[in-house]
């Protein structure tokens, strides 16, 4: 049976949470639901690698793409497209910063809109576990491309996300950011298409172990993509 909706979690270097995310993501979706999970692996140091492959074998519902190096967010989400088959896909990360009991909702949610966000920063969200000054960025940088795009969107750079196939079949061949900025990037241009867009609260927690992958170099990076983005959509 097609399954109905594919899970994609990028990973690198997760070897502490990827076997705690895998089950939580297991426990999180009822019987009801069909699904496949799809770990993509950025030929990961520490031997997360190693233990996606351990999952998949124990599980007929996970597969697992190995890249030979470290190419980025953005990329490891189109790649792991090509491996799906769910009519909808979902998008979170590995670290255990995403709690997969919203996805049932945000699956729900998706008659109601093409794309689902789940939310930090509209009413009923948090964000649990960060430094005043993450949480300070997060905010600025959000409350900056609410005004620079005029889009009344809270949460621009939340990863877990829910979208219609036939959404992610249009917008990715047109979005060529790989890292970070991937998040805006698919989510602007959805959003010139006309595609329909709805934010649901979630409680977003900070990683619970190992190095945030965030950088000043890659805020910088975001910040730049961000007008580029936008001025060759004008």
């Amino acid at each position: 049976m097609r399954p109905v909706v594919s899970i994609i979690t990028p990973v690198y270097n997760e070897n502490k949470t990827l076997r705690r995310n895998i089950k939580n993501i297991q426990q999180a979706l009822t019987e009801n639901i069909s699904y496949e999970i799809i770990i993509v692996d950025d030929n990961s140091p520490d031997g997360s690698g190693e233990i996606a492959d351990e999952l998949a074998m124990k599980n007929p519902n996970i597969r697992v793409l190995h890249r030979q190096s470290k190419q980025g967010l953005g990329t490891a989400y189109k790649e792991g497209f090509h491996l799906s088959t769910g009519d909808l896909i979902v998008s979170m990360d590995s670290d255990l910063s995403h709690d997969p009991r919203y996805i049932p909702e945000m699956i729900k949610a998706i008659s109601e809109a093409d794309i689902i966000i789940g939310s930090r920063l509209i009413k009923g969200g948090r964000i649990i576990g960060r430094t005043f000054t993450r949480d300070a960025l997060s905010i600025l940088t959000n409350n900056i491309i609410r005004i620079l795009t005029g889009i009344n969107l809270r949460d621009w750079t939340s990863g877990l996300r829910v979208y219609k196939r036939t959404v992610w079949e249009d917008i990715m061949p047109n979005v060529n950011c790989d890292k970070w900025d991937f998040q805006f990037e698919s989510l602007y241009k959805s959003l010139k298409k006309g595609y329909t867009v709805r934010e649901v609260p979630i409680t977003f927690y900070e990683r619970a172990d190992g190095e945030s992958k965030f950088s000043i170099r890659e805020g910088l990076t975001f910040l730049a993509s961000l007008f580029k983005i936008m001025l060759e959509l004008e």
